[in-house]
Parts: C-alpha cells; structure tokens; sequence
C-alpha cells in the first residue's frame, strides 16, 4: 500500500518528531518539499510504502496530526514522482554495481 501526505512548513517539528520514533525508523517514510516532487503546494510531503497492516497504522498515527492524506489526481501525481525517483535511485545504484 502506498500512501502520500501533505503538511504545512510550521508543522515540521512535530512531523519530523513524530518520525524520530522506533515504528516510523522501521517503516522508512520519504520526506520531500512538495514543489521539488512538481506538487504546486507550500509545504512537505511524506511518502509511505508498507504492507497494509502497516499502512494503515500509519494511517492510524497520523490522523491526529497536522498532516493530510492526498488522493485523487493531486495524490496520483505525487504518487508517481515518489516511484519516479526510486526508480532512477534504484538504476544509479545499478550503473554503479551492475
């Protein structure tokens, strides 16, 4: 399952607080600024891929905080700049090692 997030600057503290505990070090969200992932947004986004279980207690956790889940065409878009950038991670690491 994949999920995309949005929160305002002013909220980064927090977030990134929230994202220093053991259960999100495991799960390993990205974190980009959300105009660098082509979102017209102020802000950051977070990006999760887990299992659903997971998944969806991240859903759990972040439902009380400053963050909001993006779906429809906004949250496809930022969905496919986040798998975009894998992507091109993943190749680097290929012409490096391959």
């Amino acid at each position: 399952m994949e999920l995309v997030y949005t929160y305002a600057m002013d909220s980064s503290k927090a977030i990134a607080k929230m994202l220093d505990e053991e259960f999100w070090k495991r799960l390993g969200p990205t974190v980009r600024e959300c105009k660098a992932m082509g979102l017209d947004k102020e802000g950051m986004c977070l990006y999760i891929k887990a299992k659903d279980e997971l998944a969806q207690e991240a859903q759990k956790l972040l439902a009380d905080t400053a963050a909001k889940e993006l779906k429809g065409a906004e949250g496809e878009l930022l969905l496919k700049a986040f798998r975009d950038e894998a992507e091109a991670a993943e190749a680097g690491m290929g012409a490096m090692f391959g």
